[in-house]
């Protein structure tokens, strides 16, 4: 279960990641590929509370800011360390866009406020 779950851990970093710097670079056939990634896992989640308990606090705390933004998304998403996720989105929010998804981290924080739910 250990190895599973490093497992998800390394992929969600890997593809969080990927996804940011396709974004950056205009090249959405990559950010749509791993996009669908992080969503496959984000269904595993959904449906596995003990799964997501483990990986999703880690993710929140990772070093990267891409991860941090996916993590603290999907913990909204599914109702999970709410108040983590909004510390995280409104930190990343605040940061140059050359560093760090601050727009994304923005408009996931306004989506989130005005419907108080976000899909994947």
């Amino acid at each position: 279960m250990i190895k599973d779950i490093n497992a998800i851990i390394e992929k969600y970093k890997s593809y969080a990641i990927l996804h940011w710097k396709a974004s950056c670079e205009g090249d959405y056939r990559t950010a749509n590929k791993n996009y669908a990634k992080l969503t496959k896992i984000y269904n595993q989640l959904l449906d596995n509370e003990e799964l997501r308990g483990k990986i999703l606090l880690h993710l929140l705390n990772d070093e990267n800011y891409a991860v941090q933004l996916w993590a603290a998304a999907h913990s909204l998403g599914l109702e999970e360390f709410k108040e983590d996720a909004v510390s995280k989105l409104e930190f990343i929010s605040k940061l140059s866009s050359n560093e760090a998804p601050s727009f994304e981290a923005k408009m996931t924080l306004q989506e989130w406020r005005e419907k108080r739910i976000l899909t994947f």
